[in-house]
């Protein structure tokens, strides 16, 4: 066979072009290599983009994960700033209490107040030394102030016959503790 002369249409003039003289054997050669090439680099950007929908979904999650962590460590912060506050209060509190600085009287007299009697008998459970510390205090007509050796200082319950009013601080900061717990829920 004699070489045969191969015309290629062009729509302009190549600069700097060479023509090779190929087999075709050369030229599946090379139309294989670029072809895999081709698929190669397909391929190669078909495993970036799946890589960083990957790295995307997993860096999403961490983010949930993260957030869900944030808040509940932040509600265990909340909840152990409430305990804290309340327990210092509680030990302030009791300083307060042993120091003697509190309106005994005044406390009495508001306790009374809220049980609804108006000027009905009563008869008002104190500590001990609270009983000693009102001794001189006069009350109006028909209140008794008994002391009550289960009873800690500052603690009042005034008895009527409408039933028991408990004041007690330990109570007091309980509930404040347990309000505060249950408005942050």
């Amino acid at each position: 066979m004699a070489d045969s002369v191969h015309r290629i249409a062009v729509p302009a003039l190549p600069s700097d072009a060479q023509v090779q003289p190929l087999t075709l054997a050369q030229l599946d050669r090379r139309l294989r290599a670029d072809e895999r090439e081709s698929a190669y680099a397909q391929g190669f950007e078909e495993g970036v983009r799946q890589a960083q929908e990957q790295a995307a979904g997993a860096l999403q999650a961490a983010v949930e994960r993260l957030d869900a962590s944030r808040e509940a460590a932040l509600d265990q912060l909340t909840s152990a700033a409430i305990e804290l506050s309340v327990e210092i209060a509680r030990q302030l509190v009791q300083v307060e209490l042993q120091a003697g600085h509190y309106d005994l009287e005044r406390i009495v007299r508001m306790s009374l107040a809220h049980s609804g009697l108006g000027r009905g008998a009563a008869i008002v459970q104190v500590s001990p030394e609270d009983h000693e510390r009102l001794a001189h205090v006069t009350f109006r007509r028909g209140t008794e102030i008994v002391p009550n050796t289960a009873l800690e200082s500052g603690d009042v319950h005034v008895e009527s016959p409408n039933g028991l009013l408990v004041r007690e601080i330990e109570t007091s900061l309980d509930s404040i503790r347990e309000q505060l717990l249950e408005d942050i829920a």
